[in-house]
């Protein structure tokens, strides 16, 4: 069996037209993600809706620091209940694809600069806690950003101090991951009423995640971008009392769109 299929990744990600990683997985430009950490859950949503993508919002977290905004390359991986003779046959390709470690070690040691990891554990928390203060250092060093667990963490504690580093999870438990067996590394993953797939860009904000398509994540950049510079510009021209907020608050006059225009140039 293969945790990782290369093929696959490459066409359920057919839209994606620039660079790639070895496992063809989307790897939307590093100055993309920079931008994206101003962008609100909203304004992705937004854009995100107006393609028809609908389902790629999860809320009610537990957000270990709401302040801190987490943005990445989703790398998935899937969780399930374990049996068995499933457990074996993963452990035994393992084997073969010289994998050290437990099974959530596995997908950890992929990682790279900038990626985020998200893991579909079903919601798991007693002896579904996917990472504890030592693999989250390890996340934390290969990627500088985060972890989305759709399941629990254990050493809450230590991984709360770490700096430049959040975790969106479902709960909090000190048991060690058990029973539970990784069938897939950059699948289609379900997080909550959400779809992942391996290189969406993963935003995580007080709001909740949400994870954007690679090829709509400069169109949500670019739409954010252009809000905030219209919001700047109707708040100058209040402050001013050359328009009123009825004026701002709907949409343009020709006379203002003008003024915009002049006003963005001279920015």
């Amino acid at each position: 069996m293969k945790l990782t299929n290369p093929e696959i990744i490459q066409s359920i990600t057919n839209k994606w037209s620039g660079k790639r990683d070895n496992n063809q997985r989307p790897l939307v430009p590093d100055n993309i993600l920079e931008r994206m950490s101003l962008v609100t859950t909203e304004e992705a949503w937004g854009t995100c809706r107006k393609h028809g993508y609908n389902f790629q919002f999860v809320g009610n977290w537990k957000n270990l620091h709401p302040e801190r905004v987490v943005v990445g390359r989703a790398v998935t991986c899937r969780w399930v209940p374990r049996r068995p003779d499933l457990h074996e046959a993963i452990d035994s390709q393992g084997e073969k694809d010289y994998r050290i470690g437990f099974q959530n070690s596995w997908v950890i040691d992929e990682l790279k600069e900038n990626d985020l990891i998200v893991v579909d554990l079903f919601g798991k928390i007693f002896d579904g806690t996917f990472a504890g203060d030592n693999l989250s250092t390890a996340i934390k060093s290969k990627t500088g950003t985060g972890m989305i667990i759709d399941g629990g963490i254990r050493d809450t504690q230590r991984i709360f101090e770490m700096e430049d580093f959040n975790a969106f999870i479902r709960g909090y438990d000190p048991s060690a991951i058990n029973n539970v067996s990784m069938v897939e590394i950059n699948g289609i993953t379900r997080i909550g009423e959400a779809t992942c797939m391996p290189g969406d860009v993963v935003l995580g904000t007080r709001s909740g995640v949400i994870f954007i398509p690679p090829h709509l994540a400069e169109e949500v950049v670019i739409n954010s971008e252009s809000i905030r510079l219209k919001d700047e510009f109707g708040q100058q021209r209040i402050r001013e009392g050359i328009y009123t907020p009825g004026e701002i608050d709907r949409e343009f006059s020709k006379e203002m769109n003008k003024d915009f225009e002049n006003w963005k140039k001279k920015k």
